[in-house]
């Protein structure tokens, strides 16, 4: 009985210490979502549906079903996971990994108009609307 009440008093401690060490990061976090400052969006989870608005910078996004919109532009847009869909106003470089993740933009500053893509995966967009 004593071996139990010490494998759960060490367990308890053990988790609290995990938790102090968890909440010590620098950047915002709600729901596995952060945003670490003005210039990156910063988006990890499942099933988010966000907004955002971005004058430059960089949009990053893993994790899988989340809806992230950008009003405004971003300089690159990275993508990891699956069934993610991100929605922008401008961007001139996309780059995705995993399986069916859409990005859709409405213009990009590059010569051709479209962004520079490098797509990895199955499934994976880059649609203009």
């Amino acid at each position: 009985m004593k071996s139990i009440k010490t494998a759960g008093i060490l367990a308890i401690l053990l988790l609290g210490t995990g938790t102090a060490f968890s909440q010590s990061r620098k950047t915002e976090s709600i729901k596995g979502v952060e945003q670490s400052n003005g210039k990156t969006i910063q988006v990890d989870g499942v099933g988010h549906t966000l907004n955002y608005t971005l004058n430059g910078g960089n949009v990053e996004v893993s994790g899988g079903d989340n809806t992230v919109n950008v009003k405004g532009s971003a300089r690159k847009v990275s993508v990891s996971g699956t069934g993610n869909k991100i929605y922008i106003d401008k961007v001139d470089n996309v780059a995705i990994e995993g399986g069916s993740n859409t990005v859709y933009y409405r213009s990009s500053g590059t010569k051709s108009g479209k962004p520079n893509a490098s797509l990895t995966g199955v499934g994976n967009k880059v649609v203009k609307q």
